[in-house]
């Protein structure tokens, strides 16, 4: 569990970093169709990673040493609707700010404070408490585009990029959840069985351990398609089911786990072969998961594997380091091998790719490489995802400018063999250390001996869910 001590550290050492008093601002509830109705609400990770407040419609004033944290205070009728509200400031002081104040005085707080000089701000995915920022510090921002001051931006990245003790702990915590929907889905997964009832069930584990999807779970017999968030598929046997899910818990970090279960029985032939390959892969990345090594390095060798077996399928005709070097391997590994992951899914990627590359330093254009999303030397206690795969996507084999492109490297006719295939995604969490790097989420199974035992063991949905007979 992350300290208020903790807490109070993260603020002293980036208003240290920074010259200036810092204005930070939580979103705040945003309606969906009704003014009453709100959306599912999240805080932003900044505001969260500096106060621990996950209420809506706060913000902060950062000045030296001192935190004034300003929430809703509730009226009369509060109690009725929602039940007995502590005051503003018994909750700032519970976490452990050194005062509260009521969310109507911010203005006036902030012009004072603007008063004696420039503040510090940030976007936040609300835009309209952006646009409140955007005003008192007189300088334009966008969520994701115009992120705020440069030296506040790299400062919050420097720190957050870092887990301490603490949130590696609630990062184990969300992998041990997240294991138990990845289990639960597997042995409830056979021929017949509906995505959307897996995708229930898997969200279901996950609310049953006090914990909510960390971002769109992905739980689709179309693995081909990378983000694919539909779920209106029924299981046929021999298909993959591709589960890309994780628990967020309560203090908002999350988990990233892929697996892939074969329906109808184990995986044979040219899927297992697959298989492996791929775990090969993501074992000899993980392994270069280490302080000093480059990411890219991380990406490489597990292209390297992957390039390697497709070679040997008969699918490049070239050998790895040729397709690595013309990205002919990513018409089957089109994307990176990972991320940073920690508050959110794609941890700071709001930032950009300030987080994930040097200010100087524009991603890759060369197709197989344009979509890696980390490419800085790694350090300890950064907790990154190691996710290679390998998916037949038609759009991709019969692009006419890839053809041309790539030329002979591939065989072409090889490749629209692999049509129908499908996807294979192996993905877990792991965190550099001052030796080699530790799987958060060992305890989701992967290895083909348990796939062999564990897919379509279980009870079913129904059973699960206790909606037999309904």
């Amino acid at each position: 569990m992350v300290s208020n001590e903790e807490r109070a550290s993260r603020r002293a050492a980036l208003t240290a970093a920074v010259d200036r008093p810092i204005v930070l601002m939580g979103n705040g509830d945003r309606p969906r169709n009704l003014p009453m109705v709100p959306l599912p609400f999240r805080q932003d990770s900044n505001f969260l990673y500096y106060t621990g407040c996950a209420e809506p419609g706060a913000a902060a004033i950062l000045e030296g040493d001192r935190c004034t944290l300003f929430l809703h205070a509730p009226d009369a009728a509060d109690a009725l609707w929602h039940g007995p509200t502590l005051s503003v400031s018994a909750r700032a002081g519970a976490l452990g700010c050194d005062a509260g104040r009521p969310e109507n005085e911010l203005a006036a707080s902030v012009a004072a404070v603007v008063n004696k000089g420039a503040i510090a701000t940030l976007a936040v995915a609300d835009s309209a408490r952006t646009q409140l920022a955007s005003w008192w510090s007189g300088r334009a921002l966008a969520f994701g585009e115009q992120h705020g001051d440069d030296d506040l931006v790299d400062a919050i990245i420097a720190q957050r990029r870092v887990k301490s003790a603490a949130e590696l702990d609630e990062l184990r915590e969300a992998a041990h959840h997240s294991a138990a929907a990845h289990v639960a889905v597997a042995r409830a997964a056979r021929p017949g069985v509906s995505e959307q009832g897996l995708a229930a069930l898997f969200e279901g584990v996950l609310a049953a351990r006090g914990c909510v999807p960390g971002y769109g779970t992905i739980l689709s017999r179309r693995g081909e398609v990378l983000h694919n968030r539909g779920h209106a598929g029924i299981l046929a046997a021999g298909d993959l089911l591709l589960v890309d899910g994780g628990g967020e818990v309560a203090s908002g970090y999350t988990a990233d786990i892929t697996r892939t279960w074969p329906i109808g029985g184990r995986l044979q032939g040219r899927k297992r072969a697959a298989y492996e390959a791929i775990l090969a892969a993501q074992a000899a990345a993980i392994d270069r998961c280490r302080a000093g090594v480059r990411y890219r390095a991380v990406h490489d060798d597990a292209s390297r594997v992957l390039a390697r077996f497709l070679r040997d399928e008969g699918v490049l005709r070239c050998d790895e380091d040729e397709a690595l070097a013309t990205g002919a391997h990513g018409v089957f590994y089109p994307h990176g091998t990972g991320h940073l992951i920690g508050l959110d899914v794609h941890d700071l990627e709001h930032f950009g790719d300030l987080p994930s590359y040097p200010r100087d330093q524009a991603r890759p254009t060369q197709f197989g490489t344009r979509f890696l999303r980390l490419d800085l030397p790694l350090e300890t206690g950064w907790v990154v995802t190691v996710e290679p795969g390998l998916y037949a996507v038609p759009e991709i084999i019969h692009d006419e400018a890839l053809r041309r492109e790539l030329g002979d490297r591939v065989d072409w006719a090889k490749a629209e063999e692999w049509i129908g295939f499908g996807g294979i995604r192996i993905e877990d969490d792991v965190a550099v250390t001052d030796g080699a790097a530790e799987v958060l989420s060992f305890q989701t199974p992967k290895t083909l001996a348990e796939l062999d035992t564990l897919v379509g063991a279980g009870p079913s949905v129904a059973e699960r869910l206790g909606v037999i007979g309904f």
